[in-house]
């Protein structure tokens, strides 16, 4: 017998190679679709990331976070890569949503039909580009361990002497224009005359001791008794509560309420995108993310804690916004609020 080629193959051997061969396709086949979802570091941390591994399993798609600080950073990152963003669901504050909605080469509308859960959520929360996921007011979240007489009961409080470098409050593009809007409205003026607001903001910058960009940084340094108060969300109380650290949450007049939720980005992968949302605005998903997250529900059939619904505003403590005037004079607002603190 001659020698066998070591390129020969046995009967055997073939037979296991197609059968790898024939194999390879199911291999793909299995290979889960993705769904890439830009949001806020804590919203992945506490809310998606513990939904994640059964939305793969239950839809075989699996949730891959981008992480941005803000709704303004997030829409600056998205419409620099616009040829090829790489997100296809964006979360983001209903005021930046409205501004976003105008560029329809980077963000498509709601595919109604393919999100039967839409027809479940409170009167507001949905136009043609947006759905909220969540509700709350922005008040004053403090450590009453730390300010004096250990409780604060009003806005004017933070710019007293005692709370010198004490207070956190963000910049324009977090929780947009809420910080100007406060203080147009405490010193006379409204939301179509800010100016008293920028200008009180500008004498206040040295009482001050961050205006931020990122919610979370704040939230840190709260935590860490670097500051003893910050405009803030119930988020932030349940995030410290749950740490041991002392804290509390006060909604006086004027306290903002603020939507915020998803759209969807033209990334060539709508469906996975639409199948995503729709679960999110499911009444399990949402009774997760106001158990764990503290902000309240758009899916009435899901119940916010005890807790939530106490830090909630009295009506007459509430402002409810026109944000399609924050979308339309956010950025010179910005702009005069700069100069402002640059003085």
């Amino acid at each position: 017998m001659p020698p066998r080629s070591p390129f020969s193959l046995t009967r055997r051997s073939f037979a296991a190679g197609a059968a790898a061969l024939l194999a390879a396709p199911a291999v793909r086949a299995q290979t889960p679709r993705r769904v890439a979802v830009m949001t806020f570091g804590s919203t992945w941390e506490k809310v998606l990331k513990p939904q994640a591994a059964g939305f793969l399993k239950e839809s075989g798609i699996e949730i891959v976070p981008v992480i941005e600080n803000s709704s303004m950073e997030g829409l600056a990152r998205l419409q620099a890569s616009r040829a090829a963003p790489g997100v296809d669901v964006w979360f983001t504050g209903q005021a930046v949503a409205l501004r976003a909605a105008s560029d329809k080469e980077l963000f498509l509308p709601l595919p109604v039909d393919r999100m039967p859960n839409l027809a479940q959520l409170m009167p507001g929360s949905v136009t043609r580009d947006f759905v909220a996921f969540w509700y709350f007011p922005t008040g004053i979240v403090y450590r009453p361990d730390l300010v004096p007489g250990g409780k604060i009961t009003s806005w004017q409080e933070l710019f007293q002497p005692a709370f010198h470098n004490e207070i956190a409050l963000p910049a324009p593009s977090v929780y947009p224009g809420r910080t100007i809007i406060i203080a147009a409205v405490l010193n006379g003026g409204s939301i179509d005359n800010v100016k008293p607001g920028i200008d009180f903001l500008g004498r206040m910058r040295d009482q001050v001791a961050m205006f931020h960009s990122s919610d979370t940084t704040a939230r840190r340094a709260l935590a860490r008794g670097e500051i003893w108060a910050m405009l803030g969300s119930p988020s932030a109380v349940k995030e410290l509560a749950d740490q041991g650290i002392p804290v509390a949450m006060v909604c006086p007049k004027p306290t903002p309420l603020i939507f915020e939720g998803m759209m969807l980005v033209k990334n060539g992968n709508g469906d996975a995108a639409a199948e995503f949302v729709n679960r999110a605005l499911a009444p399990d998903w949402q009774q997760q993310m106001t158990d764990v997250y503290n902000l309240a529900p758009v899916n009435p059939k899901a119940t916010a804690p005890e807790a939530l619904r106490k830090l909630l505003p009295t009506p007459e403590n509430a402002l409810v916004i026109d944000e399609a005037k924050v979308n339309e004079h956010l950025g010179e607002w910005t702009e005069a609020f700069n100069a402002a603190i640059a003085k």
